[in-house]
């Protein structure tokens, strides 16, 4: 999308204050939203589809070979575990929590959301409209899997490996809200498995910047087996959770072509070709003084002459 399409004559917002812009930012989004841009279903464009039925099935698989020939064995693992070990796994488990991304992706995007993009020029709103999109996409897919997670753990009810001595591996107790018996599937693992996915598809040209994202996900996922929250098998369940809802609402988001644009493959690109150009034309610091702009006027040293 070019910095003068519909994205940046979009945003051209006219309130004064933060909760009006947010009212009609909100207003437009939805518009957006409403308006399907890839009319029915493309045979060609099963893609994604492919890919979540792939995933599923080795899921399935794995649950099973861990339930059969793993997750009994995991209890005994975790204690033999030498200090070091605990400490480390100990320390790393809580980047699993999803309050680490919900929160600051929460901020920024209610941030951008509040902003009046009429106060800066056209191209640093389109740009800064397309990072909001994938901020927003990034909060509410790492939000939204872990509430599926939550409601599937809640209607199983399977025992933690804390009860592995009195339950073994495949004692349930159907709608608990206990923690001893909320185990399947791993509500840390689906939050890392989403942040991964979400990762993946918005900086697919950045794989170095995704290894990583993914070695602290499987380092996460490892964790919660160490501490003996859960078994192998939780994790696997979490992890598809997470990957299955991210892909399906990306997919989403992309026939409406919000935060993605859906190819004809049936693949999926993010939409970034105005931050892109605006980041590399004008610089972090033009854009951060935009997004001031945005919030506090032009005379907050980044008006509609930016830029240009």
């Amino acid at each position: 999308m070019t910095p003068n399409s519909e994205t940046a004559r979009a945003v051209d917002a006219r309130a004064d204050g933060p909760i009006a812009s947010a009212g009609h930012n909100l207003r437009v989004l939805r518009s957006r939203l409403r308006r399907r841009r890839v009319p029915g279903l493309d045979p060609r464009a099963y893609h994604y589809g492919r890919l979540l039925l792939a995933g599923g099935a080795l899921t399935a698989l794995l649950i099973a070979f861990s339930l059969l020939a793993i997750d009994q064995h995991t209890p005994g693992w975790a204690e033999s575990l030498a200090d070091p070990a605990r400490g480390f796994f100990g320390f790393m488990t809580g980047f699993g929590k999803s309050g680490w991304l919900l929160v600051p992706s929460g901020v920024f995007g209610l941030a951008l959301l509040a902003a009046n993009w009429s106060r800066v020029s056209p191209h640093v709103a389109a740009a800064w409209v397309e990072v909001g999109e994938l901020v927003g996409f990034f909060f509410f897919t790492v939000a939204g899997a872990g509430i599926a997670t939550d409601i599937v753990k809640w209607l199983l009810g399977r025992s933690r490996p804390v009860r592995f001595a009195k339950d073994g591996i495949l004692t349930f107790h159907p709608i608990s809200f206990d923690y001893a018996h909320v185990s399947f599937p791993s509500g840390h693992a689906t939050t890392v498995a989403a942040a991964l996915a979400a990762a993946a598809l918005i900086f697919r040209r950045r794989p170095l910047l995704v290894g990583i994202v993914a070695l602290l996900a499987v380092t996460v996922a490892v964790s919660r087996v160490a501490v003996r929250a859960h078994y192998p098998s939780d994790v696997f369940g979490g992890f598809f959770v997470g990957v299955a809802f991210t892909i399906a609402y990306a997919y989403a988001l992309g026939r409406n072509g919000v935060g993605f644009q859906r190819q004809p493959d049936g693949t999926l690109l993010p939409k970034t070709v105005a931050a892109r150009s605006a980041f590399s034309r004008i610089g972090y610091r033009d854009m951060l003084r935009g997004l001031r702009a945005a919030w506090f006027g032009a005379g907050s040293n980044g008006g509609k002459g930016e830029a240009r």
